[in-house]
């Protein structure tokens, strides 16, 4: 099987994220999209790079360490579009994303059924959400 996941919310190096899609697996595309009009309200594209490249790297050594083949690749262009196009030319089984409660989350999974792609929002939960959950 071959699975796309696209680096979204920044948590994806998460071990539970990364146990949920290397198990079962053969091959591993990680994608970082570098989507202007998304990254206009939250950062700028050289802040954007430097923090999912750090994440692509934790997530390529952990996945190292099971011995499963990873790709990675960066482009820059519409989130859902990017994902959608990469997951129909690298002719991906399903795609792994975190599942994030936001409108973004919602946009792009809205497009991804559309579109007839399997993909499994995967809840991780942090130490600190929980912490603020007790507040």
């Amino acid at each position: 099987m071959k699975v796309l996941v696209p680096l979204l919310t920044g948590k994806e190096n998460n071990p539970m994220f990364i146990e949920a899609f290397t198990n079962k697996v053969d091959e591993i595309v990680l994608l970082q999209i570098v989507d202007k009009d998304f990254m206009s309200r939250t950062s700028s594209a050289i802040g954007e790079v430097r923090q999912f490249r750090t994440v692509m790297d934790e997530i390529k050594k952990i996945i190292g360490t099971k011995k499963k083949k990873c790709n990675e690749i960066t482009e820059w262009g519409t989130t859902a579009k990017k994902i959608l196009g990469i997951a129909v030319l690298q002719k991906i089984d399903k795609v792994f994303l975190i599942a994030d409660h936001t409108q973004f989350f919602d946009e792009v999974t809205k497009e991804l059924k559309k579109n007839k792609i399997k993909f499994e929002a995967v809840e991780v939960v942090e130490e600190e959400d929980e912490d603020k959950d007790e507040e």
